[in-house]
C-alpha cells in the first residue's frame, strides 16, 4: 500500500496552485482504496500555512473539508508559534509537527511526496 503526502508551500501568493494541491489531496483520498493507498496527508508550510489564519477563504474553506474527510492535515509548529496561529490551527483540527520531524518521517516511512 502506498503512502502519499502533498506539501502545500502555497497559499494566497499563488492561490491556483494551492487548489490544485488540496483538490489532488482530496482526489487521492477518495480513491484511495482503488489505488491501494494506505495514507494520505497534507502539510502546509510557508505560504500554506498562512492559509489557517485566512478562515473566511476558499483555501481555508478546502483545507476543513479535507480535515473533515478524514485526511490527515498538520502544519509547521515553529510557523504556527510564530505567526501566533497555532489556536487557529487547533481549532481547525491541524495538528502541529516540526517540519523536519514530518519531513523525516515522509523520508523514512516511504511516502511519496508532492509539494504545491
Amino acid at each position: 500500500m502506498g503512502k502519499i503526502a502533498i506539501v502545500l508551500l502555497s497559499g494566497e501568493d499563488n492561490p491556483a496552485r494551492a487548489l490544485a494541491g488540496l483538490h489532488v489531496a482530496q482526489r487521492i483520498f477518495e480513491a484511495r482504496k482503488e489505488n491501494e493507498i494506505e495514507d494520505v496527508e497534507v502539510f502546509l508550510f510557508t505560504e500554506g500555512l498562512r492559509i489557517v489564519g485566512e478562515p473566511a477563504s476558499k483555501l481555508a474553506h478546502l483545507v476543513n473539508e479535507c480535515v473533515e474527510a478524514g485526511i490527515v492535515v498538520g502544519g509547521c509548529s515553529n510557523q504556527l508559534n510564530s505567526w501566533n496561529l497555532a489556536d487557529e490551527a487547533k481549532v481547525a483540527g491541524i495538528h502541529s509537527e516540526f517540519a523536519r520531524d514530518a519531513f523525516s518521517r515522509y523520508a523514512r516511512d516511504g511516502y511519496t511526496v508532492m509539494t504545491f
